[in-house]
């Protein structure tokens, strides 16, 4: 194996474990959303209470994390991908 494909290899699973940190922290915000959903007396997403803002909010903010998982697992596989073709292509 060449030391470009080796390199891509470590970045590979440097940006996995990222990935895997940033799944974790979506995991959480997505249960702290359905906790507070479950919990809400007038079940309302869009409620003109303050509760109902503050579901939005963490939604919203669960969103953030669960884009940034896939598009850091998304990265890894290619960089995974060019590691064996690189690596196919010099031996």
């Amino acid at each position: 194996m060449t030391a470009d494909a080796e390199q891509l290899r470590q970045d590979g699973h440097r940006i996995e474990k990222w990935s895997i940190g940033w799944m974790l922290l979506s995991l959480a915000m997505w249960a702290w959303f359905g906790y507070r959903f479950l919990l809400d007396e007038d079940r309302g997403l869009f409620a003109p209470a303050q509760g109902g803002r503050a579901l939005v909010g963490i939604l919203a903010l669960a969103v953030i994390p669960t884009i940034i998982t896939a598009a850091t697992l998304v990265y890894a596989r290619v960089l995974f991908r060019l590691a064996r073709r690189t690596g196919a292509e010099a031996g």
